[in-house]
């Protein structure tokens, strides 16, 4: 991902990715416990699965490029277990050296027409590098919501070794992840919906949901916000959620 950010604050709901961050312009800050935005990002950081909405300031202008690892792809290019990083940026310095990460953030400010690439290709060598064979085969989402037992009978281990990797690969724990897979699918439901009335019943429902407050808890634990104030908020000029606001390809990737 290419990206650009014009704004100052800037709101992200809780995620599931692990995603590498490189600004090639500009930069951010995190809140302190005060909400207080002090603490410098670093210029190229990782970020781990989050199960609490993101919030950070950036200088106008901003621009960077980001890269979002599938299932084990964090592990595979740094040979280090996902649920290690944490809940705040990691630099990347310290997983690389420092030298390596400067090297790398040289090569992606100058003299590239295609600055994805430098990218690309230092993630490729590093997954060269470590050659590290996967805990688990890839799993598709309807596999992943079967229940525990089932899905550890089908890969031929016990409900704890499955527990165990699955924590290693995603950074997050299964049953986490599954509620994130849930609220994903509301919240997909709810990008999509251009009209100002929303069925919030509905929603939950499709999405696998209890009920409706089952939907509201989720949602406000991930986003910060019950979902009538999210959709109340995402279209004012001065939103916090300005990154939502997606285009039908934007939307149809996300999906994905």
């Amino acid at each position: 991902m290419l990206g650009g950010l014009d704004s100052s604050d800037v709101h992200l709901p809780a995620t599931v990715d692990v995603q590498l961050v490189i600004y090639l312009r500009g930069g951010g800050w995190l809140p302190d416990a005060g909400g207080r935005f002090t603490e410098r990002l670093p210029a190229a950081f990782v970020a781990g699965p989050s199960l609490l909405p993101r919030l950070f300031r950036v200088e106008p202008n901003s621009f960077f490029i980001a890269a979002t690892f599938r299932p084990a792809g964090f592990f595979s290019c740094f040979g280090m277990p996902a649920n290690l990083l944490g809940h705040k940026p990691v630099p990347l310095e310290a997983m690389i050296g420092k030298g390596a990460s400067a090297a790398l953030q040289e090569s992606l400010h100058f003299g590239n027409i295609q600055p994805h690439a430098p990218l690309e290709t230092f993630l490729l060598q590093q997954s060269r590098l470590r050659r590290t064979a996967p805990l688990l085969p890839a799993l598709a989402l309807d596999r992943l919501l079967s229940p525990t037992a089932e899905l550890a009978r089908a890969l031929d281990i016990s409900t704890r070794q499955l527990e165990r990797r699955f924590l290693s690969h995603h950074g997050i724990p299964l049953r986490d992840y599954r509620r994130l897979a849930r609220f994903s699918t509301a919240l997909a439901c709810l990008l999509q919906r251009t009209s100002p009335r929303v069925a919030f019943a509905r929603i939950a429902q499709d999405a696998g949901y209890v009920d409706q407050a089952h939907f509201t808890r989720d949602f406000h634990q991930f986003v910060g916000a019950t979902p009538g104030r999210y959709v109340k908020s995402r279209e004012q000029d001065d939103s916090i959620y300005r990154l939502w606001q997606l285009t039908p390809q934007e939307l149809a990737a996300f999906l994905d």
